[in-house]
């Protein structure tokens, strides 16, 4: 195996008409975040952006209960600040520790760390 760890960012872009999709997403992060050590992977992020933004305005349960459980095991999730603006989600993401920041940026910064981004 390799010294040098990875890094993965799972972006969701589908929304409630894709909800297996979602849930699919979720569920992949989780399962890479509990055997990192043993994969090399360094980092776990999830990424909302547009159509998973918008799960925010009215989270189900099931997705509720995966935020969560994310975030409790430490992954670090972000979303993009300007649709949360626009969509008035912003209070949401703070409540499931969503951190809001320019797409742009995010990208940009998985572009610059070596990340490798899965979307779904």
């Amino acid at each position: 195996m390799s010294s040098v760890a990875g890094k993965i960012a799972i972006v969701i872009v589908s929304g409630w008409d894709q909800k297996a999709k979602v849930m699919s997403g979720l569920h992949v992060a989780k399962r890479i975040h509990e055997a990192k050590d043993a994969n090399g992977i360094d980092a776990v992020e999830v990424f909302l952006f547009t159509g998973g933004v918008k799960l925010l305005e009215n989270a189900e349960e099931e997705v509720v209960a995966m935020l969560v459980e994310l975030r409790e095991q430490g992954i670090l999730m972000g979303a993009c600040s300007n649709q949360a603006e626009a969509w008035q989600v912003e209070n949401t993401a703070q409540e499931f520790g969503v951190q809001l920041e320019f797409a742009r940026d995010a990208f940009s910064r998985y572009a610059r760390e070596g990340f490798t981004v899965m979307t779904f």
